[in-house]
């Protein structure tokens, strides 16, 4: 009742203000407090998510009185029209659009005529701006439609022709030699033309009922006027009338418009049509309808043909569980070629980037991810992603992937955009619509998550999970081989207590870095009076100090144990300034520091030799024996000190010391 009212009052506003009854002059600073309660409120009128008629009738009438109060056709507020136009043509229906920005401009024009203040350029400029953007707004919204019409047709004929849902023990019918059948192709066009052949029809047609559309799926007619692009919207019609009953329809004589059967372009004459509801488990999966150009079809067709509606349900049960199999056969086929792929790289990226490419195939999905788990810190992060950017970190507790994580189970959305959902990180959309992911776990280690997305909406079901499931339990033994296989590899390479590079991977990583041809800082140093650590505070505490140097200096290059207290660093693409600097904050920084060691606290030094490629050598060896000799002359010297192999003095070459 109140809405009502509010359509009279806003009726009666519109009068007033086309008798030109609110035309003043108010002072200025009324200019600025209008335009501030437009901005306002269209800011609000935009940003709010389901605008009602009344929120654009009002939206109007506050720029119809701001404009009549300042002025007029003459006020500088009468340019907010233009403005706002687009904006309640992007929020309103087309025919809302018209009607307000129609009102508006008559009451402009006849508050204009009848207060003696006509002015061409303003009103055809108005009158300019309802034209070009009520066209736009137009196009806008055919080309949405036909999206929306063509996103809902795929989706339709992918769901009609979906994997079965259900028990096949549902479907039984009087026929043992079908209910025995495990699959058949898919006959239905031939159905279709088939029913068409026997009751003479002009045209025949199987239509797919989902989302509130009818979307046909195949169709045969005798008119060139017949478009098989069919989608008809169910909000009314004969189409509602049939779903809603359950029943099927016999339209002895036709006498209504053929465009409520929605499949023909165009005026054409129907005489009769049958309609009835195709039943599949006791629920309305579409329509079979059947016409006739001339004639009549009788009771005795309607009986017949509520029968082929009958039939149509069975073989679309049988289409279904064809597809099933079909599915199940194609991905026992694909864990077959591909599980050994996966068992036969070693590496985890590359046994990971294949599985994203094959799983992605497989699977026909536009994304797929795959991230690490850091169950302890509560992390996870991306390392494999057709659509996310890799090493992305993100909290177990942002989203979809980190609730699979945190309970080690799968998750289906089929409409991701019904809700606020997040998918792996805050702030981060995805563009797709559908999505399931499963757990990467092997026993009760779990090492990730792999997850699968689709624009389309209900692309993955129960069946997809457990296929992902088979295909993450492979995935893990091939993770779980590659780490393995890692930490085998880093054991061959890595010293044991300190966990720097050993002695053969310094030697092949030199040569390979000056195999690059590029310049290169070698640091060669070893720690000052070390036997002296050992024989006061024993060999556990020199073990303490190597581990301390160990991890000071394993992110500074190639850090590598060269031997007992000796040890080394490759600076790749350094130039000698930069590698003095990193040698003068070792020194530094160790006279800084103390290791702590039962009831001790140990401070050490380092003599540190620094030789640059190719400077002060053109090999391998020859760039070690230049660093080994500078560190001799450190010692020499007094220790703790840096020495550069291109100011060393040869004369004063000395041999070791003694530790």
């Amino acid at each position: 009742m109140g809405i009502k009212i509010f359509y009279i009052l806003s009726i009666i506003y519109g009068v007033i203000s086309g008798f030109g009854f609110l035309k003043r002059a108010l002072p200025v600073h009324f200019l600025y407090t209008f335009t501030v309660i437009i901005v306002l409120y269209y800011a609000y009128y935009t940003y709010k998510k389901k605008i009602a008629f009344f929120n654009t009738i009002i939206a109007g009438i506050i720029v119809n009185i701001s404009v009549q109060l300042t002025g007029g056709i003459s006020s500088p507020l009468f340019l907010a029209y233009p403005v706002i136009l687009p904006i309640i043509g992007y929020k309103e229906k087309s025919e809302n659009y018209w009607i307000i920005a129609l009102c508006l401009f008559g009451a402009e024009v006849m508050s204009s005529v009848f207060n003696h203040n006509i002015l061409i350029l303003p009103l055809a400029i108005f009158a300019a701006a309802i034209v070009i953007f009520g066209v736009i707004i137009e196009k806008h919204m055919e080309n949405e439609a036909f999206l929306k019409k063509s996103l809902i047709k795929y989706e339709s004929r992918d769901k009609f022709f979906s994997p079965a849902d259900f028990e096949i023990k549902a479907i039984i019918t009087s026929v043992s030699d079908i209910d025995k059948h495990p699959g058949i192709e898919r006959p239905l066009l031939f159905y279709v033309k088939l029913i068409h052949n026997m009751f003479n029809g002009y045209t025949t047609a199987i239509f797919s009922c989902y989302n509130n559309y009818l979307t046909l799926i195949q169709g045969f007619s005798h008119s060139e006027l017949f478009n098989p692009e069919t989608v008809v919207d169910l909000k009314s019609g004969i189409y509602r009338q049939i779903i809603s009953s359950g029943k099927p329809v016999l339209i002895k004589e036709f006498v209504q418009n053929p465009e409520e059967l929605g499949y023909y372009k165009g005026e054409i004459k129907i005489a009769s049509v049958m309609i009835a509801p195709v039943l599949l488990a006791n629920k309305i999966e579409g329509v079979l309808i059947i016409d006739k150009k001339a004639g009549q079809f009788s009771d005795t067709d309607k009986e017949k043909f509520v029968e082929a509606a009958k039939s149509a349900g069975f073989l679309i049960a049988m289409l279904r569980l064809y597809e099933q199999k079909s599915d199940e056969a194609k991905y026992l086929r694909f864990i077959a070629d591909h599980v050994e792929e996966l068992h036969t790289e070693l590496e985890l990226q590359k046994i990971l980037s294949d599985a994203v490419q094959s799983f992605r195939t497989v699977m026909e999905c536009n994304d797929v991810s795959i991230a690490a788990v850091d169950e302890l810190n509560n992390i996870g992060e991306v390392l494999e992603s057709t659509n996310i950017k890799e090493h992305r970190k993100f909290s177990l507790d942002d989203g979809l992937v980190g609730s699979i994580a945190r309970h080690k189970k799968f998750i289906i959305k089929e409409d991701l955009s019904k809700g606020d959902f997040v998918v792996f990180k805050k702030g981060v959309k995805t563009k797709n619509l559908s999505f399931v992911g499963v757990p990467i776990q092997q026993d009760d280690e779990l090492l990730g998550v792999i997850w699968f997305e689709d624009h389309q909406t209900k692309k993955f079901n129960e069946d997809s999970a457990r296929v992902l499931n088979i295909l993450a339990s492979q995935l893990s033994f091939a993770w779980q081989r590659a780490n393995l296989h890692n930490r085998v590899k880093e054991l061959s390479i890595k010293d044991g207590l300190t966990g720097l590079y050993n002695h053969v991977y310094f030697q092949k990583s030199l040569e390979e870095e000056i195999s690059k041809g590029k310049e290169l800082v070698l640091l060669f140093f070893d720690i000052d009076h070390f036997k002296k650590i050992n024989d006061t505070y024993g060999h556990q505490a020199g073990d303490r100090v190597l581990e301390f140097l160990g991890k000071l200096i394993q992110k500074t290059g190639i850090a590598c144990r060269y031997g007992g207290e000796e040890f080394a660093i490759i600076l790749p693409k350094h130039t000698l300034k930069k590698g003095l600097r990193i040698a003068s904050s070792l020194k530094d920084h160790l006279l800084k520091s103390e290791i702590k060691f039962n009831q001790a606290k140990i401070k050490i030094t380092v003599s540190i030799g620094v030789a640059h490629y190719p400077t002060d050598a053109k090999t391998r060896v020859e760039l070690i024996e230049k660093a080994d000799r500078a560190v001799y002359k450190g010692k020499y010297l007094g220790r703790d000190r840096i020495v550069i192999a291109q100011t060393m003095e040869r004369s004063g070459e000395h041999d070791r010391s003694g530790d």
